[in-house]
């Protein structure tokens, strides 16, 4: 029996989630206001409205950050199971109700942190097991103005601090991470410059403790000329740095290079496989909706000025 999926959004995001759909075998229905490119597939279809929609096996939240509270609220009252793209919100809700909501319906939620299923993150993870992190040094930078396949509008909302765009809530993939890897952050001081040209902070340089007693900073660049993503573990015994861009880990001295691809179509390949095995075994656990809560929870930190 073919199976229905829902997608909110059209943008460059939506558009890998939608090939990933189509190439596992899904019929997709998408729905947006602003969708600016041409379906021709047979598998996809547009919803303009929910009047009379079909039964929907699960849904994926990838429209503009500010959309994602009501997309969240709409897709509980349907008891429709989602995937919801990074981050959660860019304001603060009440989460403790949605948390009760999503128990209640039984609904699966499942985060876009399609980070951690990157291989060069799961072998550092074991290494770090049997080892003593001192500190860490995480940096990442994109030029958004080329990135974005359909370029820089003035409305565009990850331009626009107010919607949930600016460099802390479109790079919050290392917050995740440093979580992930090093414990709850406990306290987090960020510094940062406003963009001369839009609506946002372009740069942020954040101070970092964690529940581990692990202290490091995270450097965030949303304008940089070239794209880079690293991050330099220091331990009691031995120093790694993750190289996401070139695919390796180097530790010490000692270059170990990963043959799989690191792409971000085929990481959310992985992170929607995950998804879908969580829906077969009825998986409920909120850990991942939890943790989406935190995130936000200090990208409101890093926007308080100090």
């Amino acid at each position: 029996m073919e199976m229905n999926v829902l997608v909110l959004g059209s943008g460059s995001i939506a558009q890998k989630h939608i090939k990933n759909l189509v190439y596992l075998r899904y019929k997709v229905y998408v729905y947006s206001n602003n969708i600016n490119h041409r379906i021709n597939n047979k598998k996809i279809k547009r919803i303009l409205n929910f009047k009379n929609p079909p039964k929907f096996d699960f849904a994926i939240i990838a429209n503009s950050t500010f959309k994602h509270y009501d997309s969240v609220k709409f897709l509980i009252k349907k008891k429709i199971h989602f995937y919801c793209e990074k981050p959660i919100y860019h304001k603060k809700f009440n989460y403790l109700k949605i948390r009760k909501q999503l128990k209640k319906n039984k609904i699966i939620f499942h985060s876009g942190y399609q980070l951690l299923k990157d291989s060069k993150v799961e072998y550092i993870k074991k290494k770090l097991k049997n080892l003593k992190v001192k500190s860490f040094i995480a940096s990442v930078g994109h030029d958004f103005t080329k990135w974005r396949k359909n370029k820089i509008r003035k409305n565009s909302y990850y331009i626009n601090t107010s919607k949930g765009g600016g460099v802390i809530f479109e790079l919050v993939h290392e917050i995740n991470l440093i979580s992930n890897l090093f414990g709850k952050i406990l306290n987090i001081k960020t510094f940062k410059t406003s963009s001369s040209n839009f609506k946002c902070e372009d740069i942020a340089t954040s101070i970092i403790s964690t529940e581990k007693k692990i202290i490091g900073t995270l450097y965030q660049d949303m304008y940089s000329r070239f794209f880079f993503r690293n991050l330099k573990i220091i331990t009691d015994k031995k120093n790694y740095i993750i190289d996401f861009e070139k695919n390796i880990v180097l530790e010490n001295k000692k270059i170990i290079k990963f043959k799989d691809s690191n792409s971000q179509m085929i990481l959310l390949k992985k992170n929607l496989k995950e998804f879908i095995k969580k829906i077969k075994k009825n998986d409920y656990s909120l850990k991942n909706f939890d943790n989406s809560v935190l995130d936000l929870k200090n990208c409101l930190k890093m926007h308080i000025k100090i």
